[in-house]
């Protein structure tokens, strides 16, 4: 009985060290050796009267309210049925919210997390000319500077293309 008792304690020192700590250290060297930028967060830090600042993540979409920015998609967090009445009241005061002829459902209808940092191309686009007026820009400017934002791949027909939100707007700020 004695010599079970002391094989098992032996197990269970040994399975803590290999799993508690070796595989742990392993795993986070190898992400901060590989992945720095990930594994820290995808932090974006910005100059902000001569101190760097955190301003945001790429992998979290923030707020921007205001008429010159780019917005995101709703943050309020929905496990709403598409085809519930509730979501579609929530929908529908959001269109008439935004007073667009056209609107990229993405930009109407919140997501699952509440945390996109990005939205579509064409959820991009539509807001092109509200912020050209709101900061006095050409409409070119402003889609350029979304163009340069834009991730993911195109392969013919088939898209996974979006725009990082935080990144056109930190271009916006800096291209004033």
């Amino acid at each position: 009985m004695k010599k079970i008792m002391i094989t098992s304690l032996k197990s269970i020192v040994l399975f803590t060290l290999l799993c508690g700590v070796v595989y742990t250290v392993t795993v986070t060297a190898v992400g901060q050796i590989l992945f720095s930028k990930q594994a820290n967060g995808s932090v974006v830090k910005q100059e902000i009267n001569g101190k760097t600042e955190v301003i945001g993540s790429s992998l979290i979409g923030q707020t921007f309210t205001g008429e010159n920015y780019l917005h995101g998609r709703p943050t309020k967090v929905s496990q709403l049925s598409p085809v519930s009445k509730i979501q579609e009241e929530l929908v529908n005061e959001r269109v008439k919210q935004a007073d667009v002829k056209e609107l990229p459902i993405d930009l109407v209808t919140a997501s699952a997390s509440g945390l996109d940092p990005e939205i579509s191309v064409d959820g991009a686009m539509s807001q092109v000319e509200r912020i050209a007026v709101a900061r006095n820009m050409k409409k070119a400017d402003v889609r350029a500077i979304i163009k340069q934002n834009i991730v993911g791949l195109k392969m013919g027909s088939i898209s996974s293309q979006r725009v990082n939100v935080l990144g056109v707007n930190q271009q916006l700020d800096e291209s004033e």
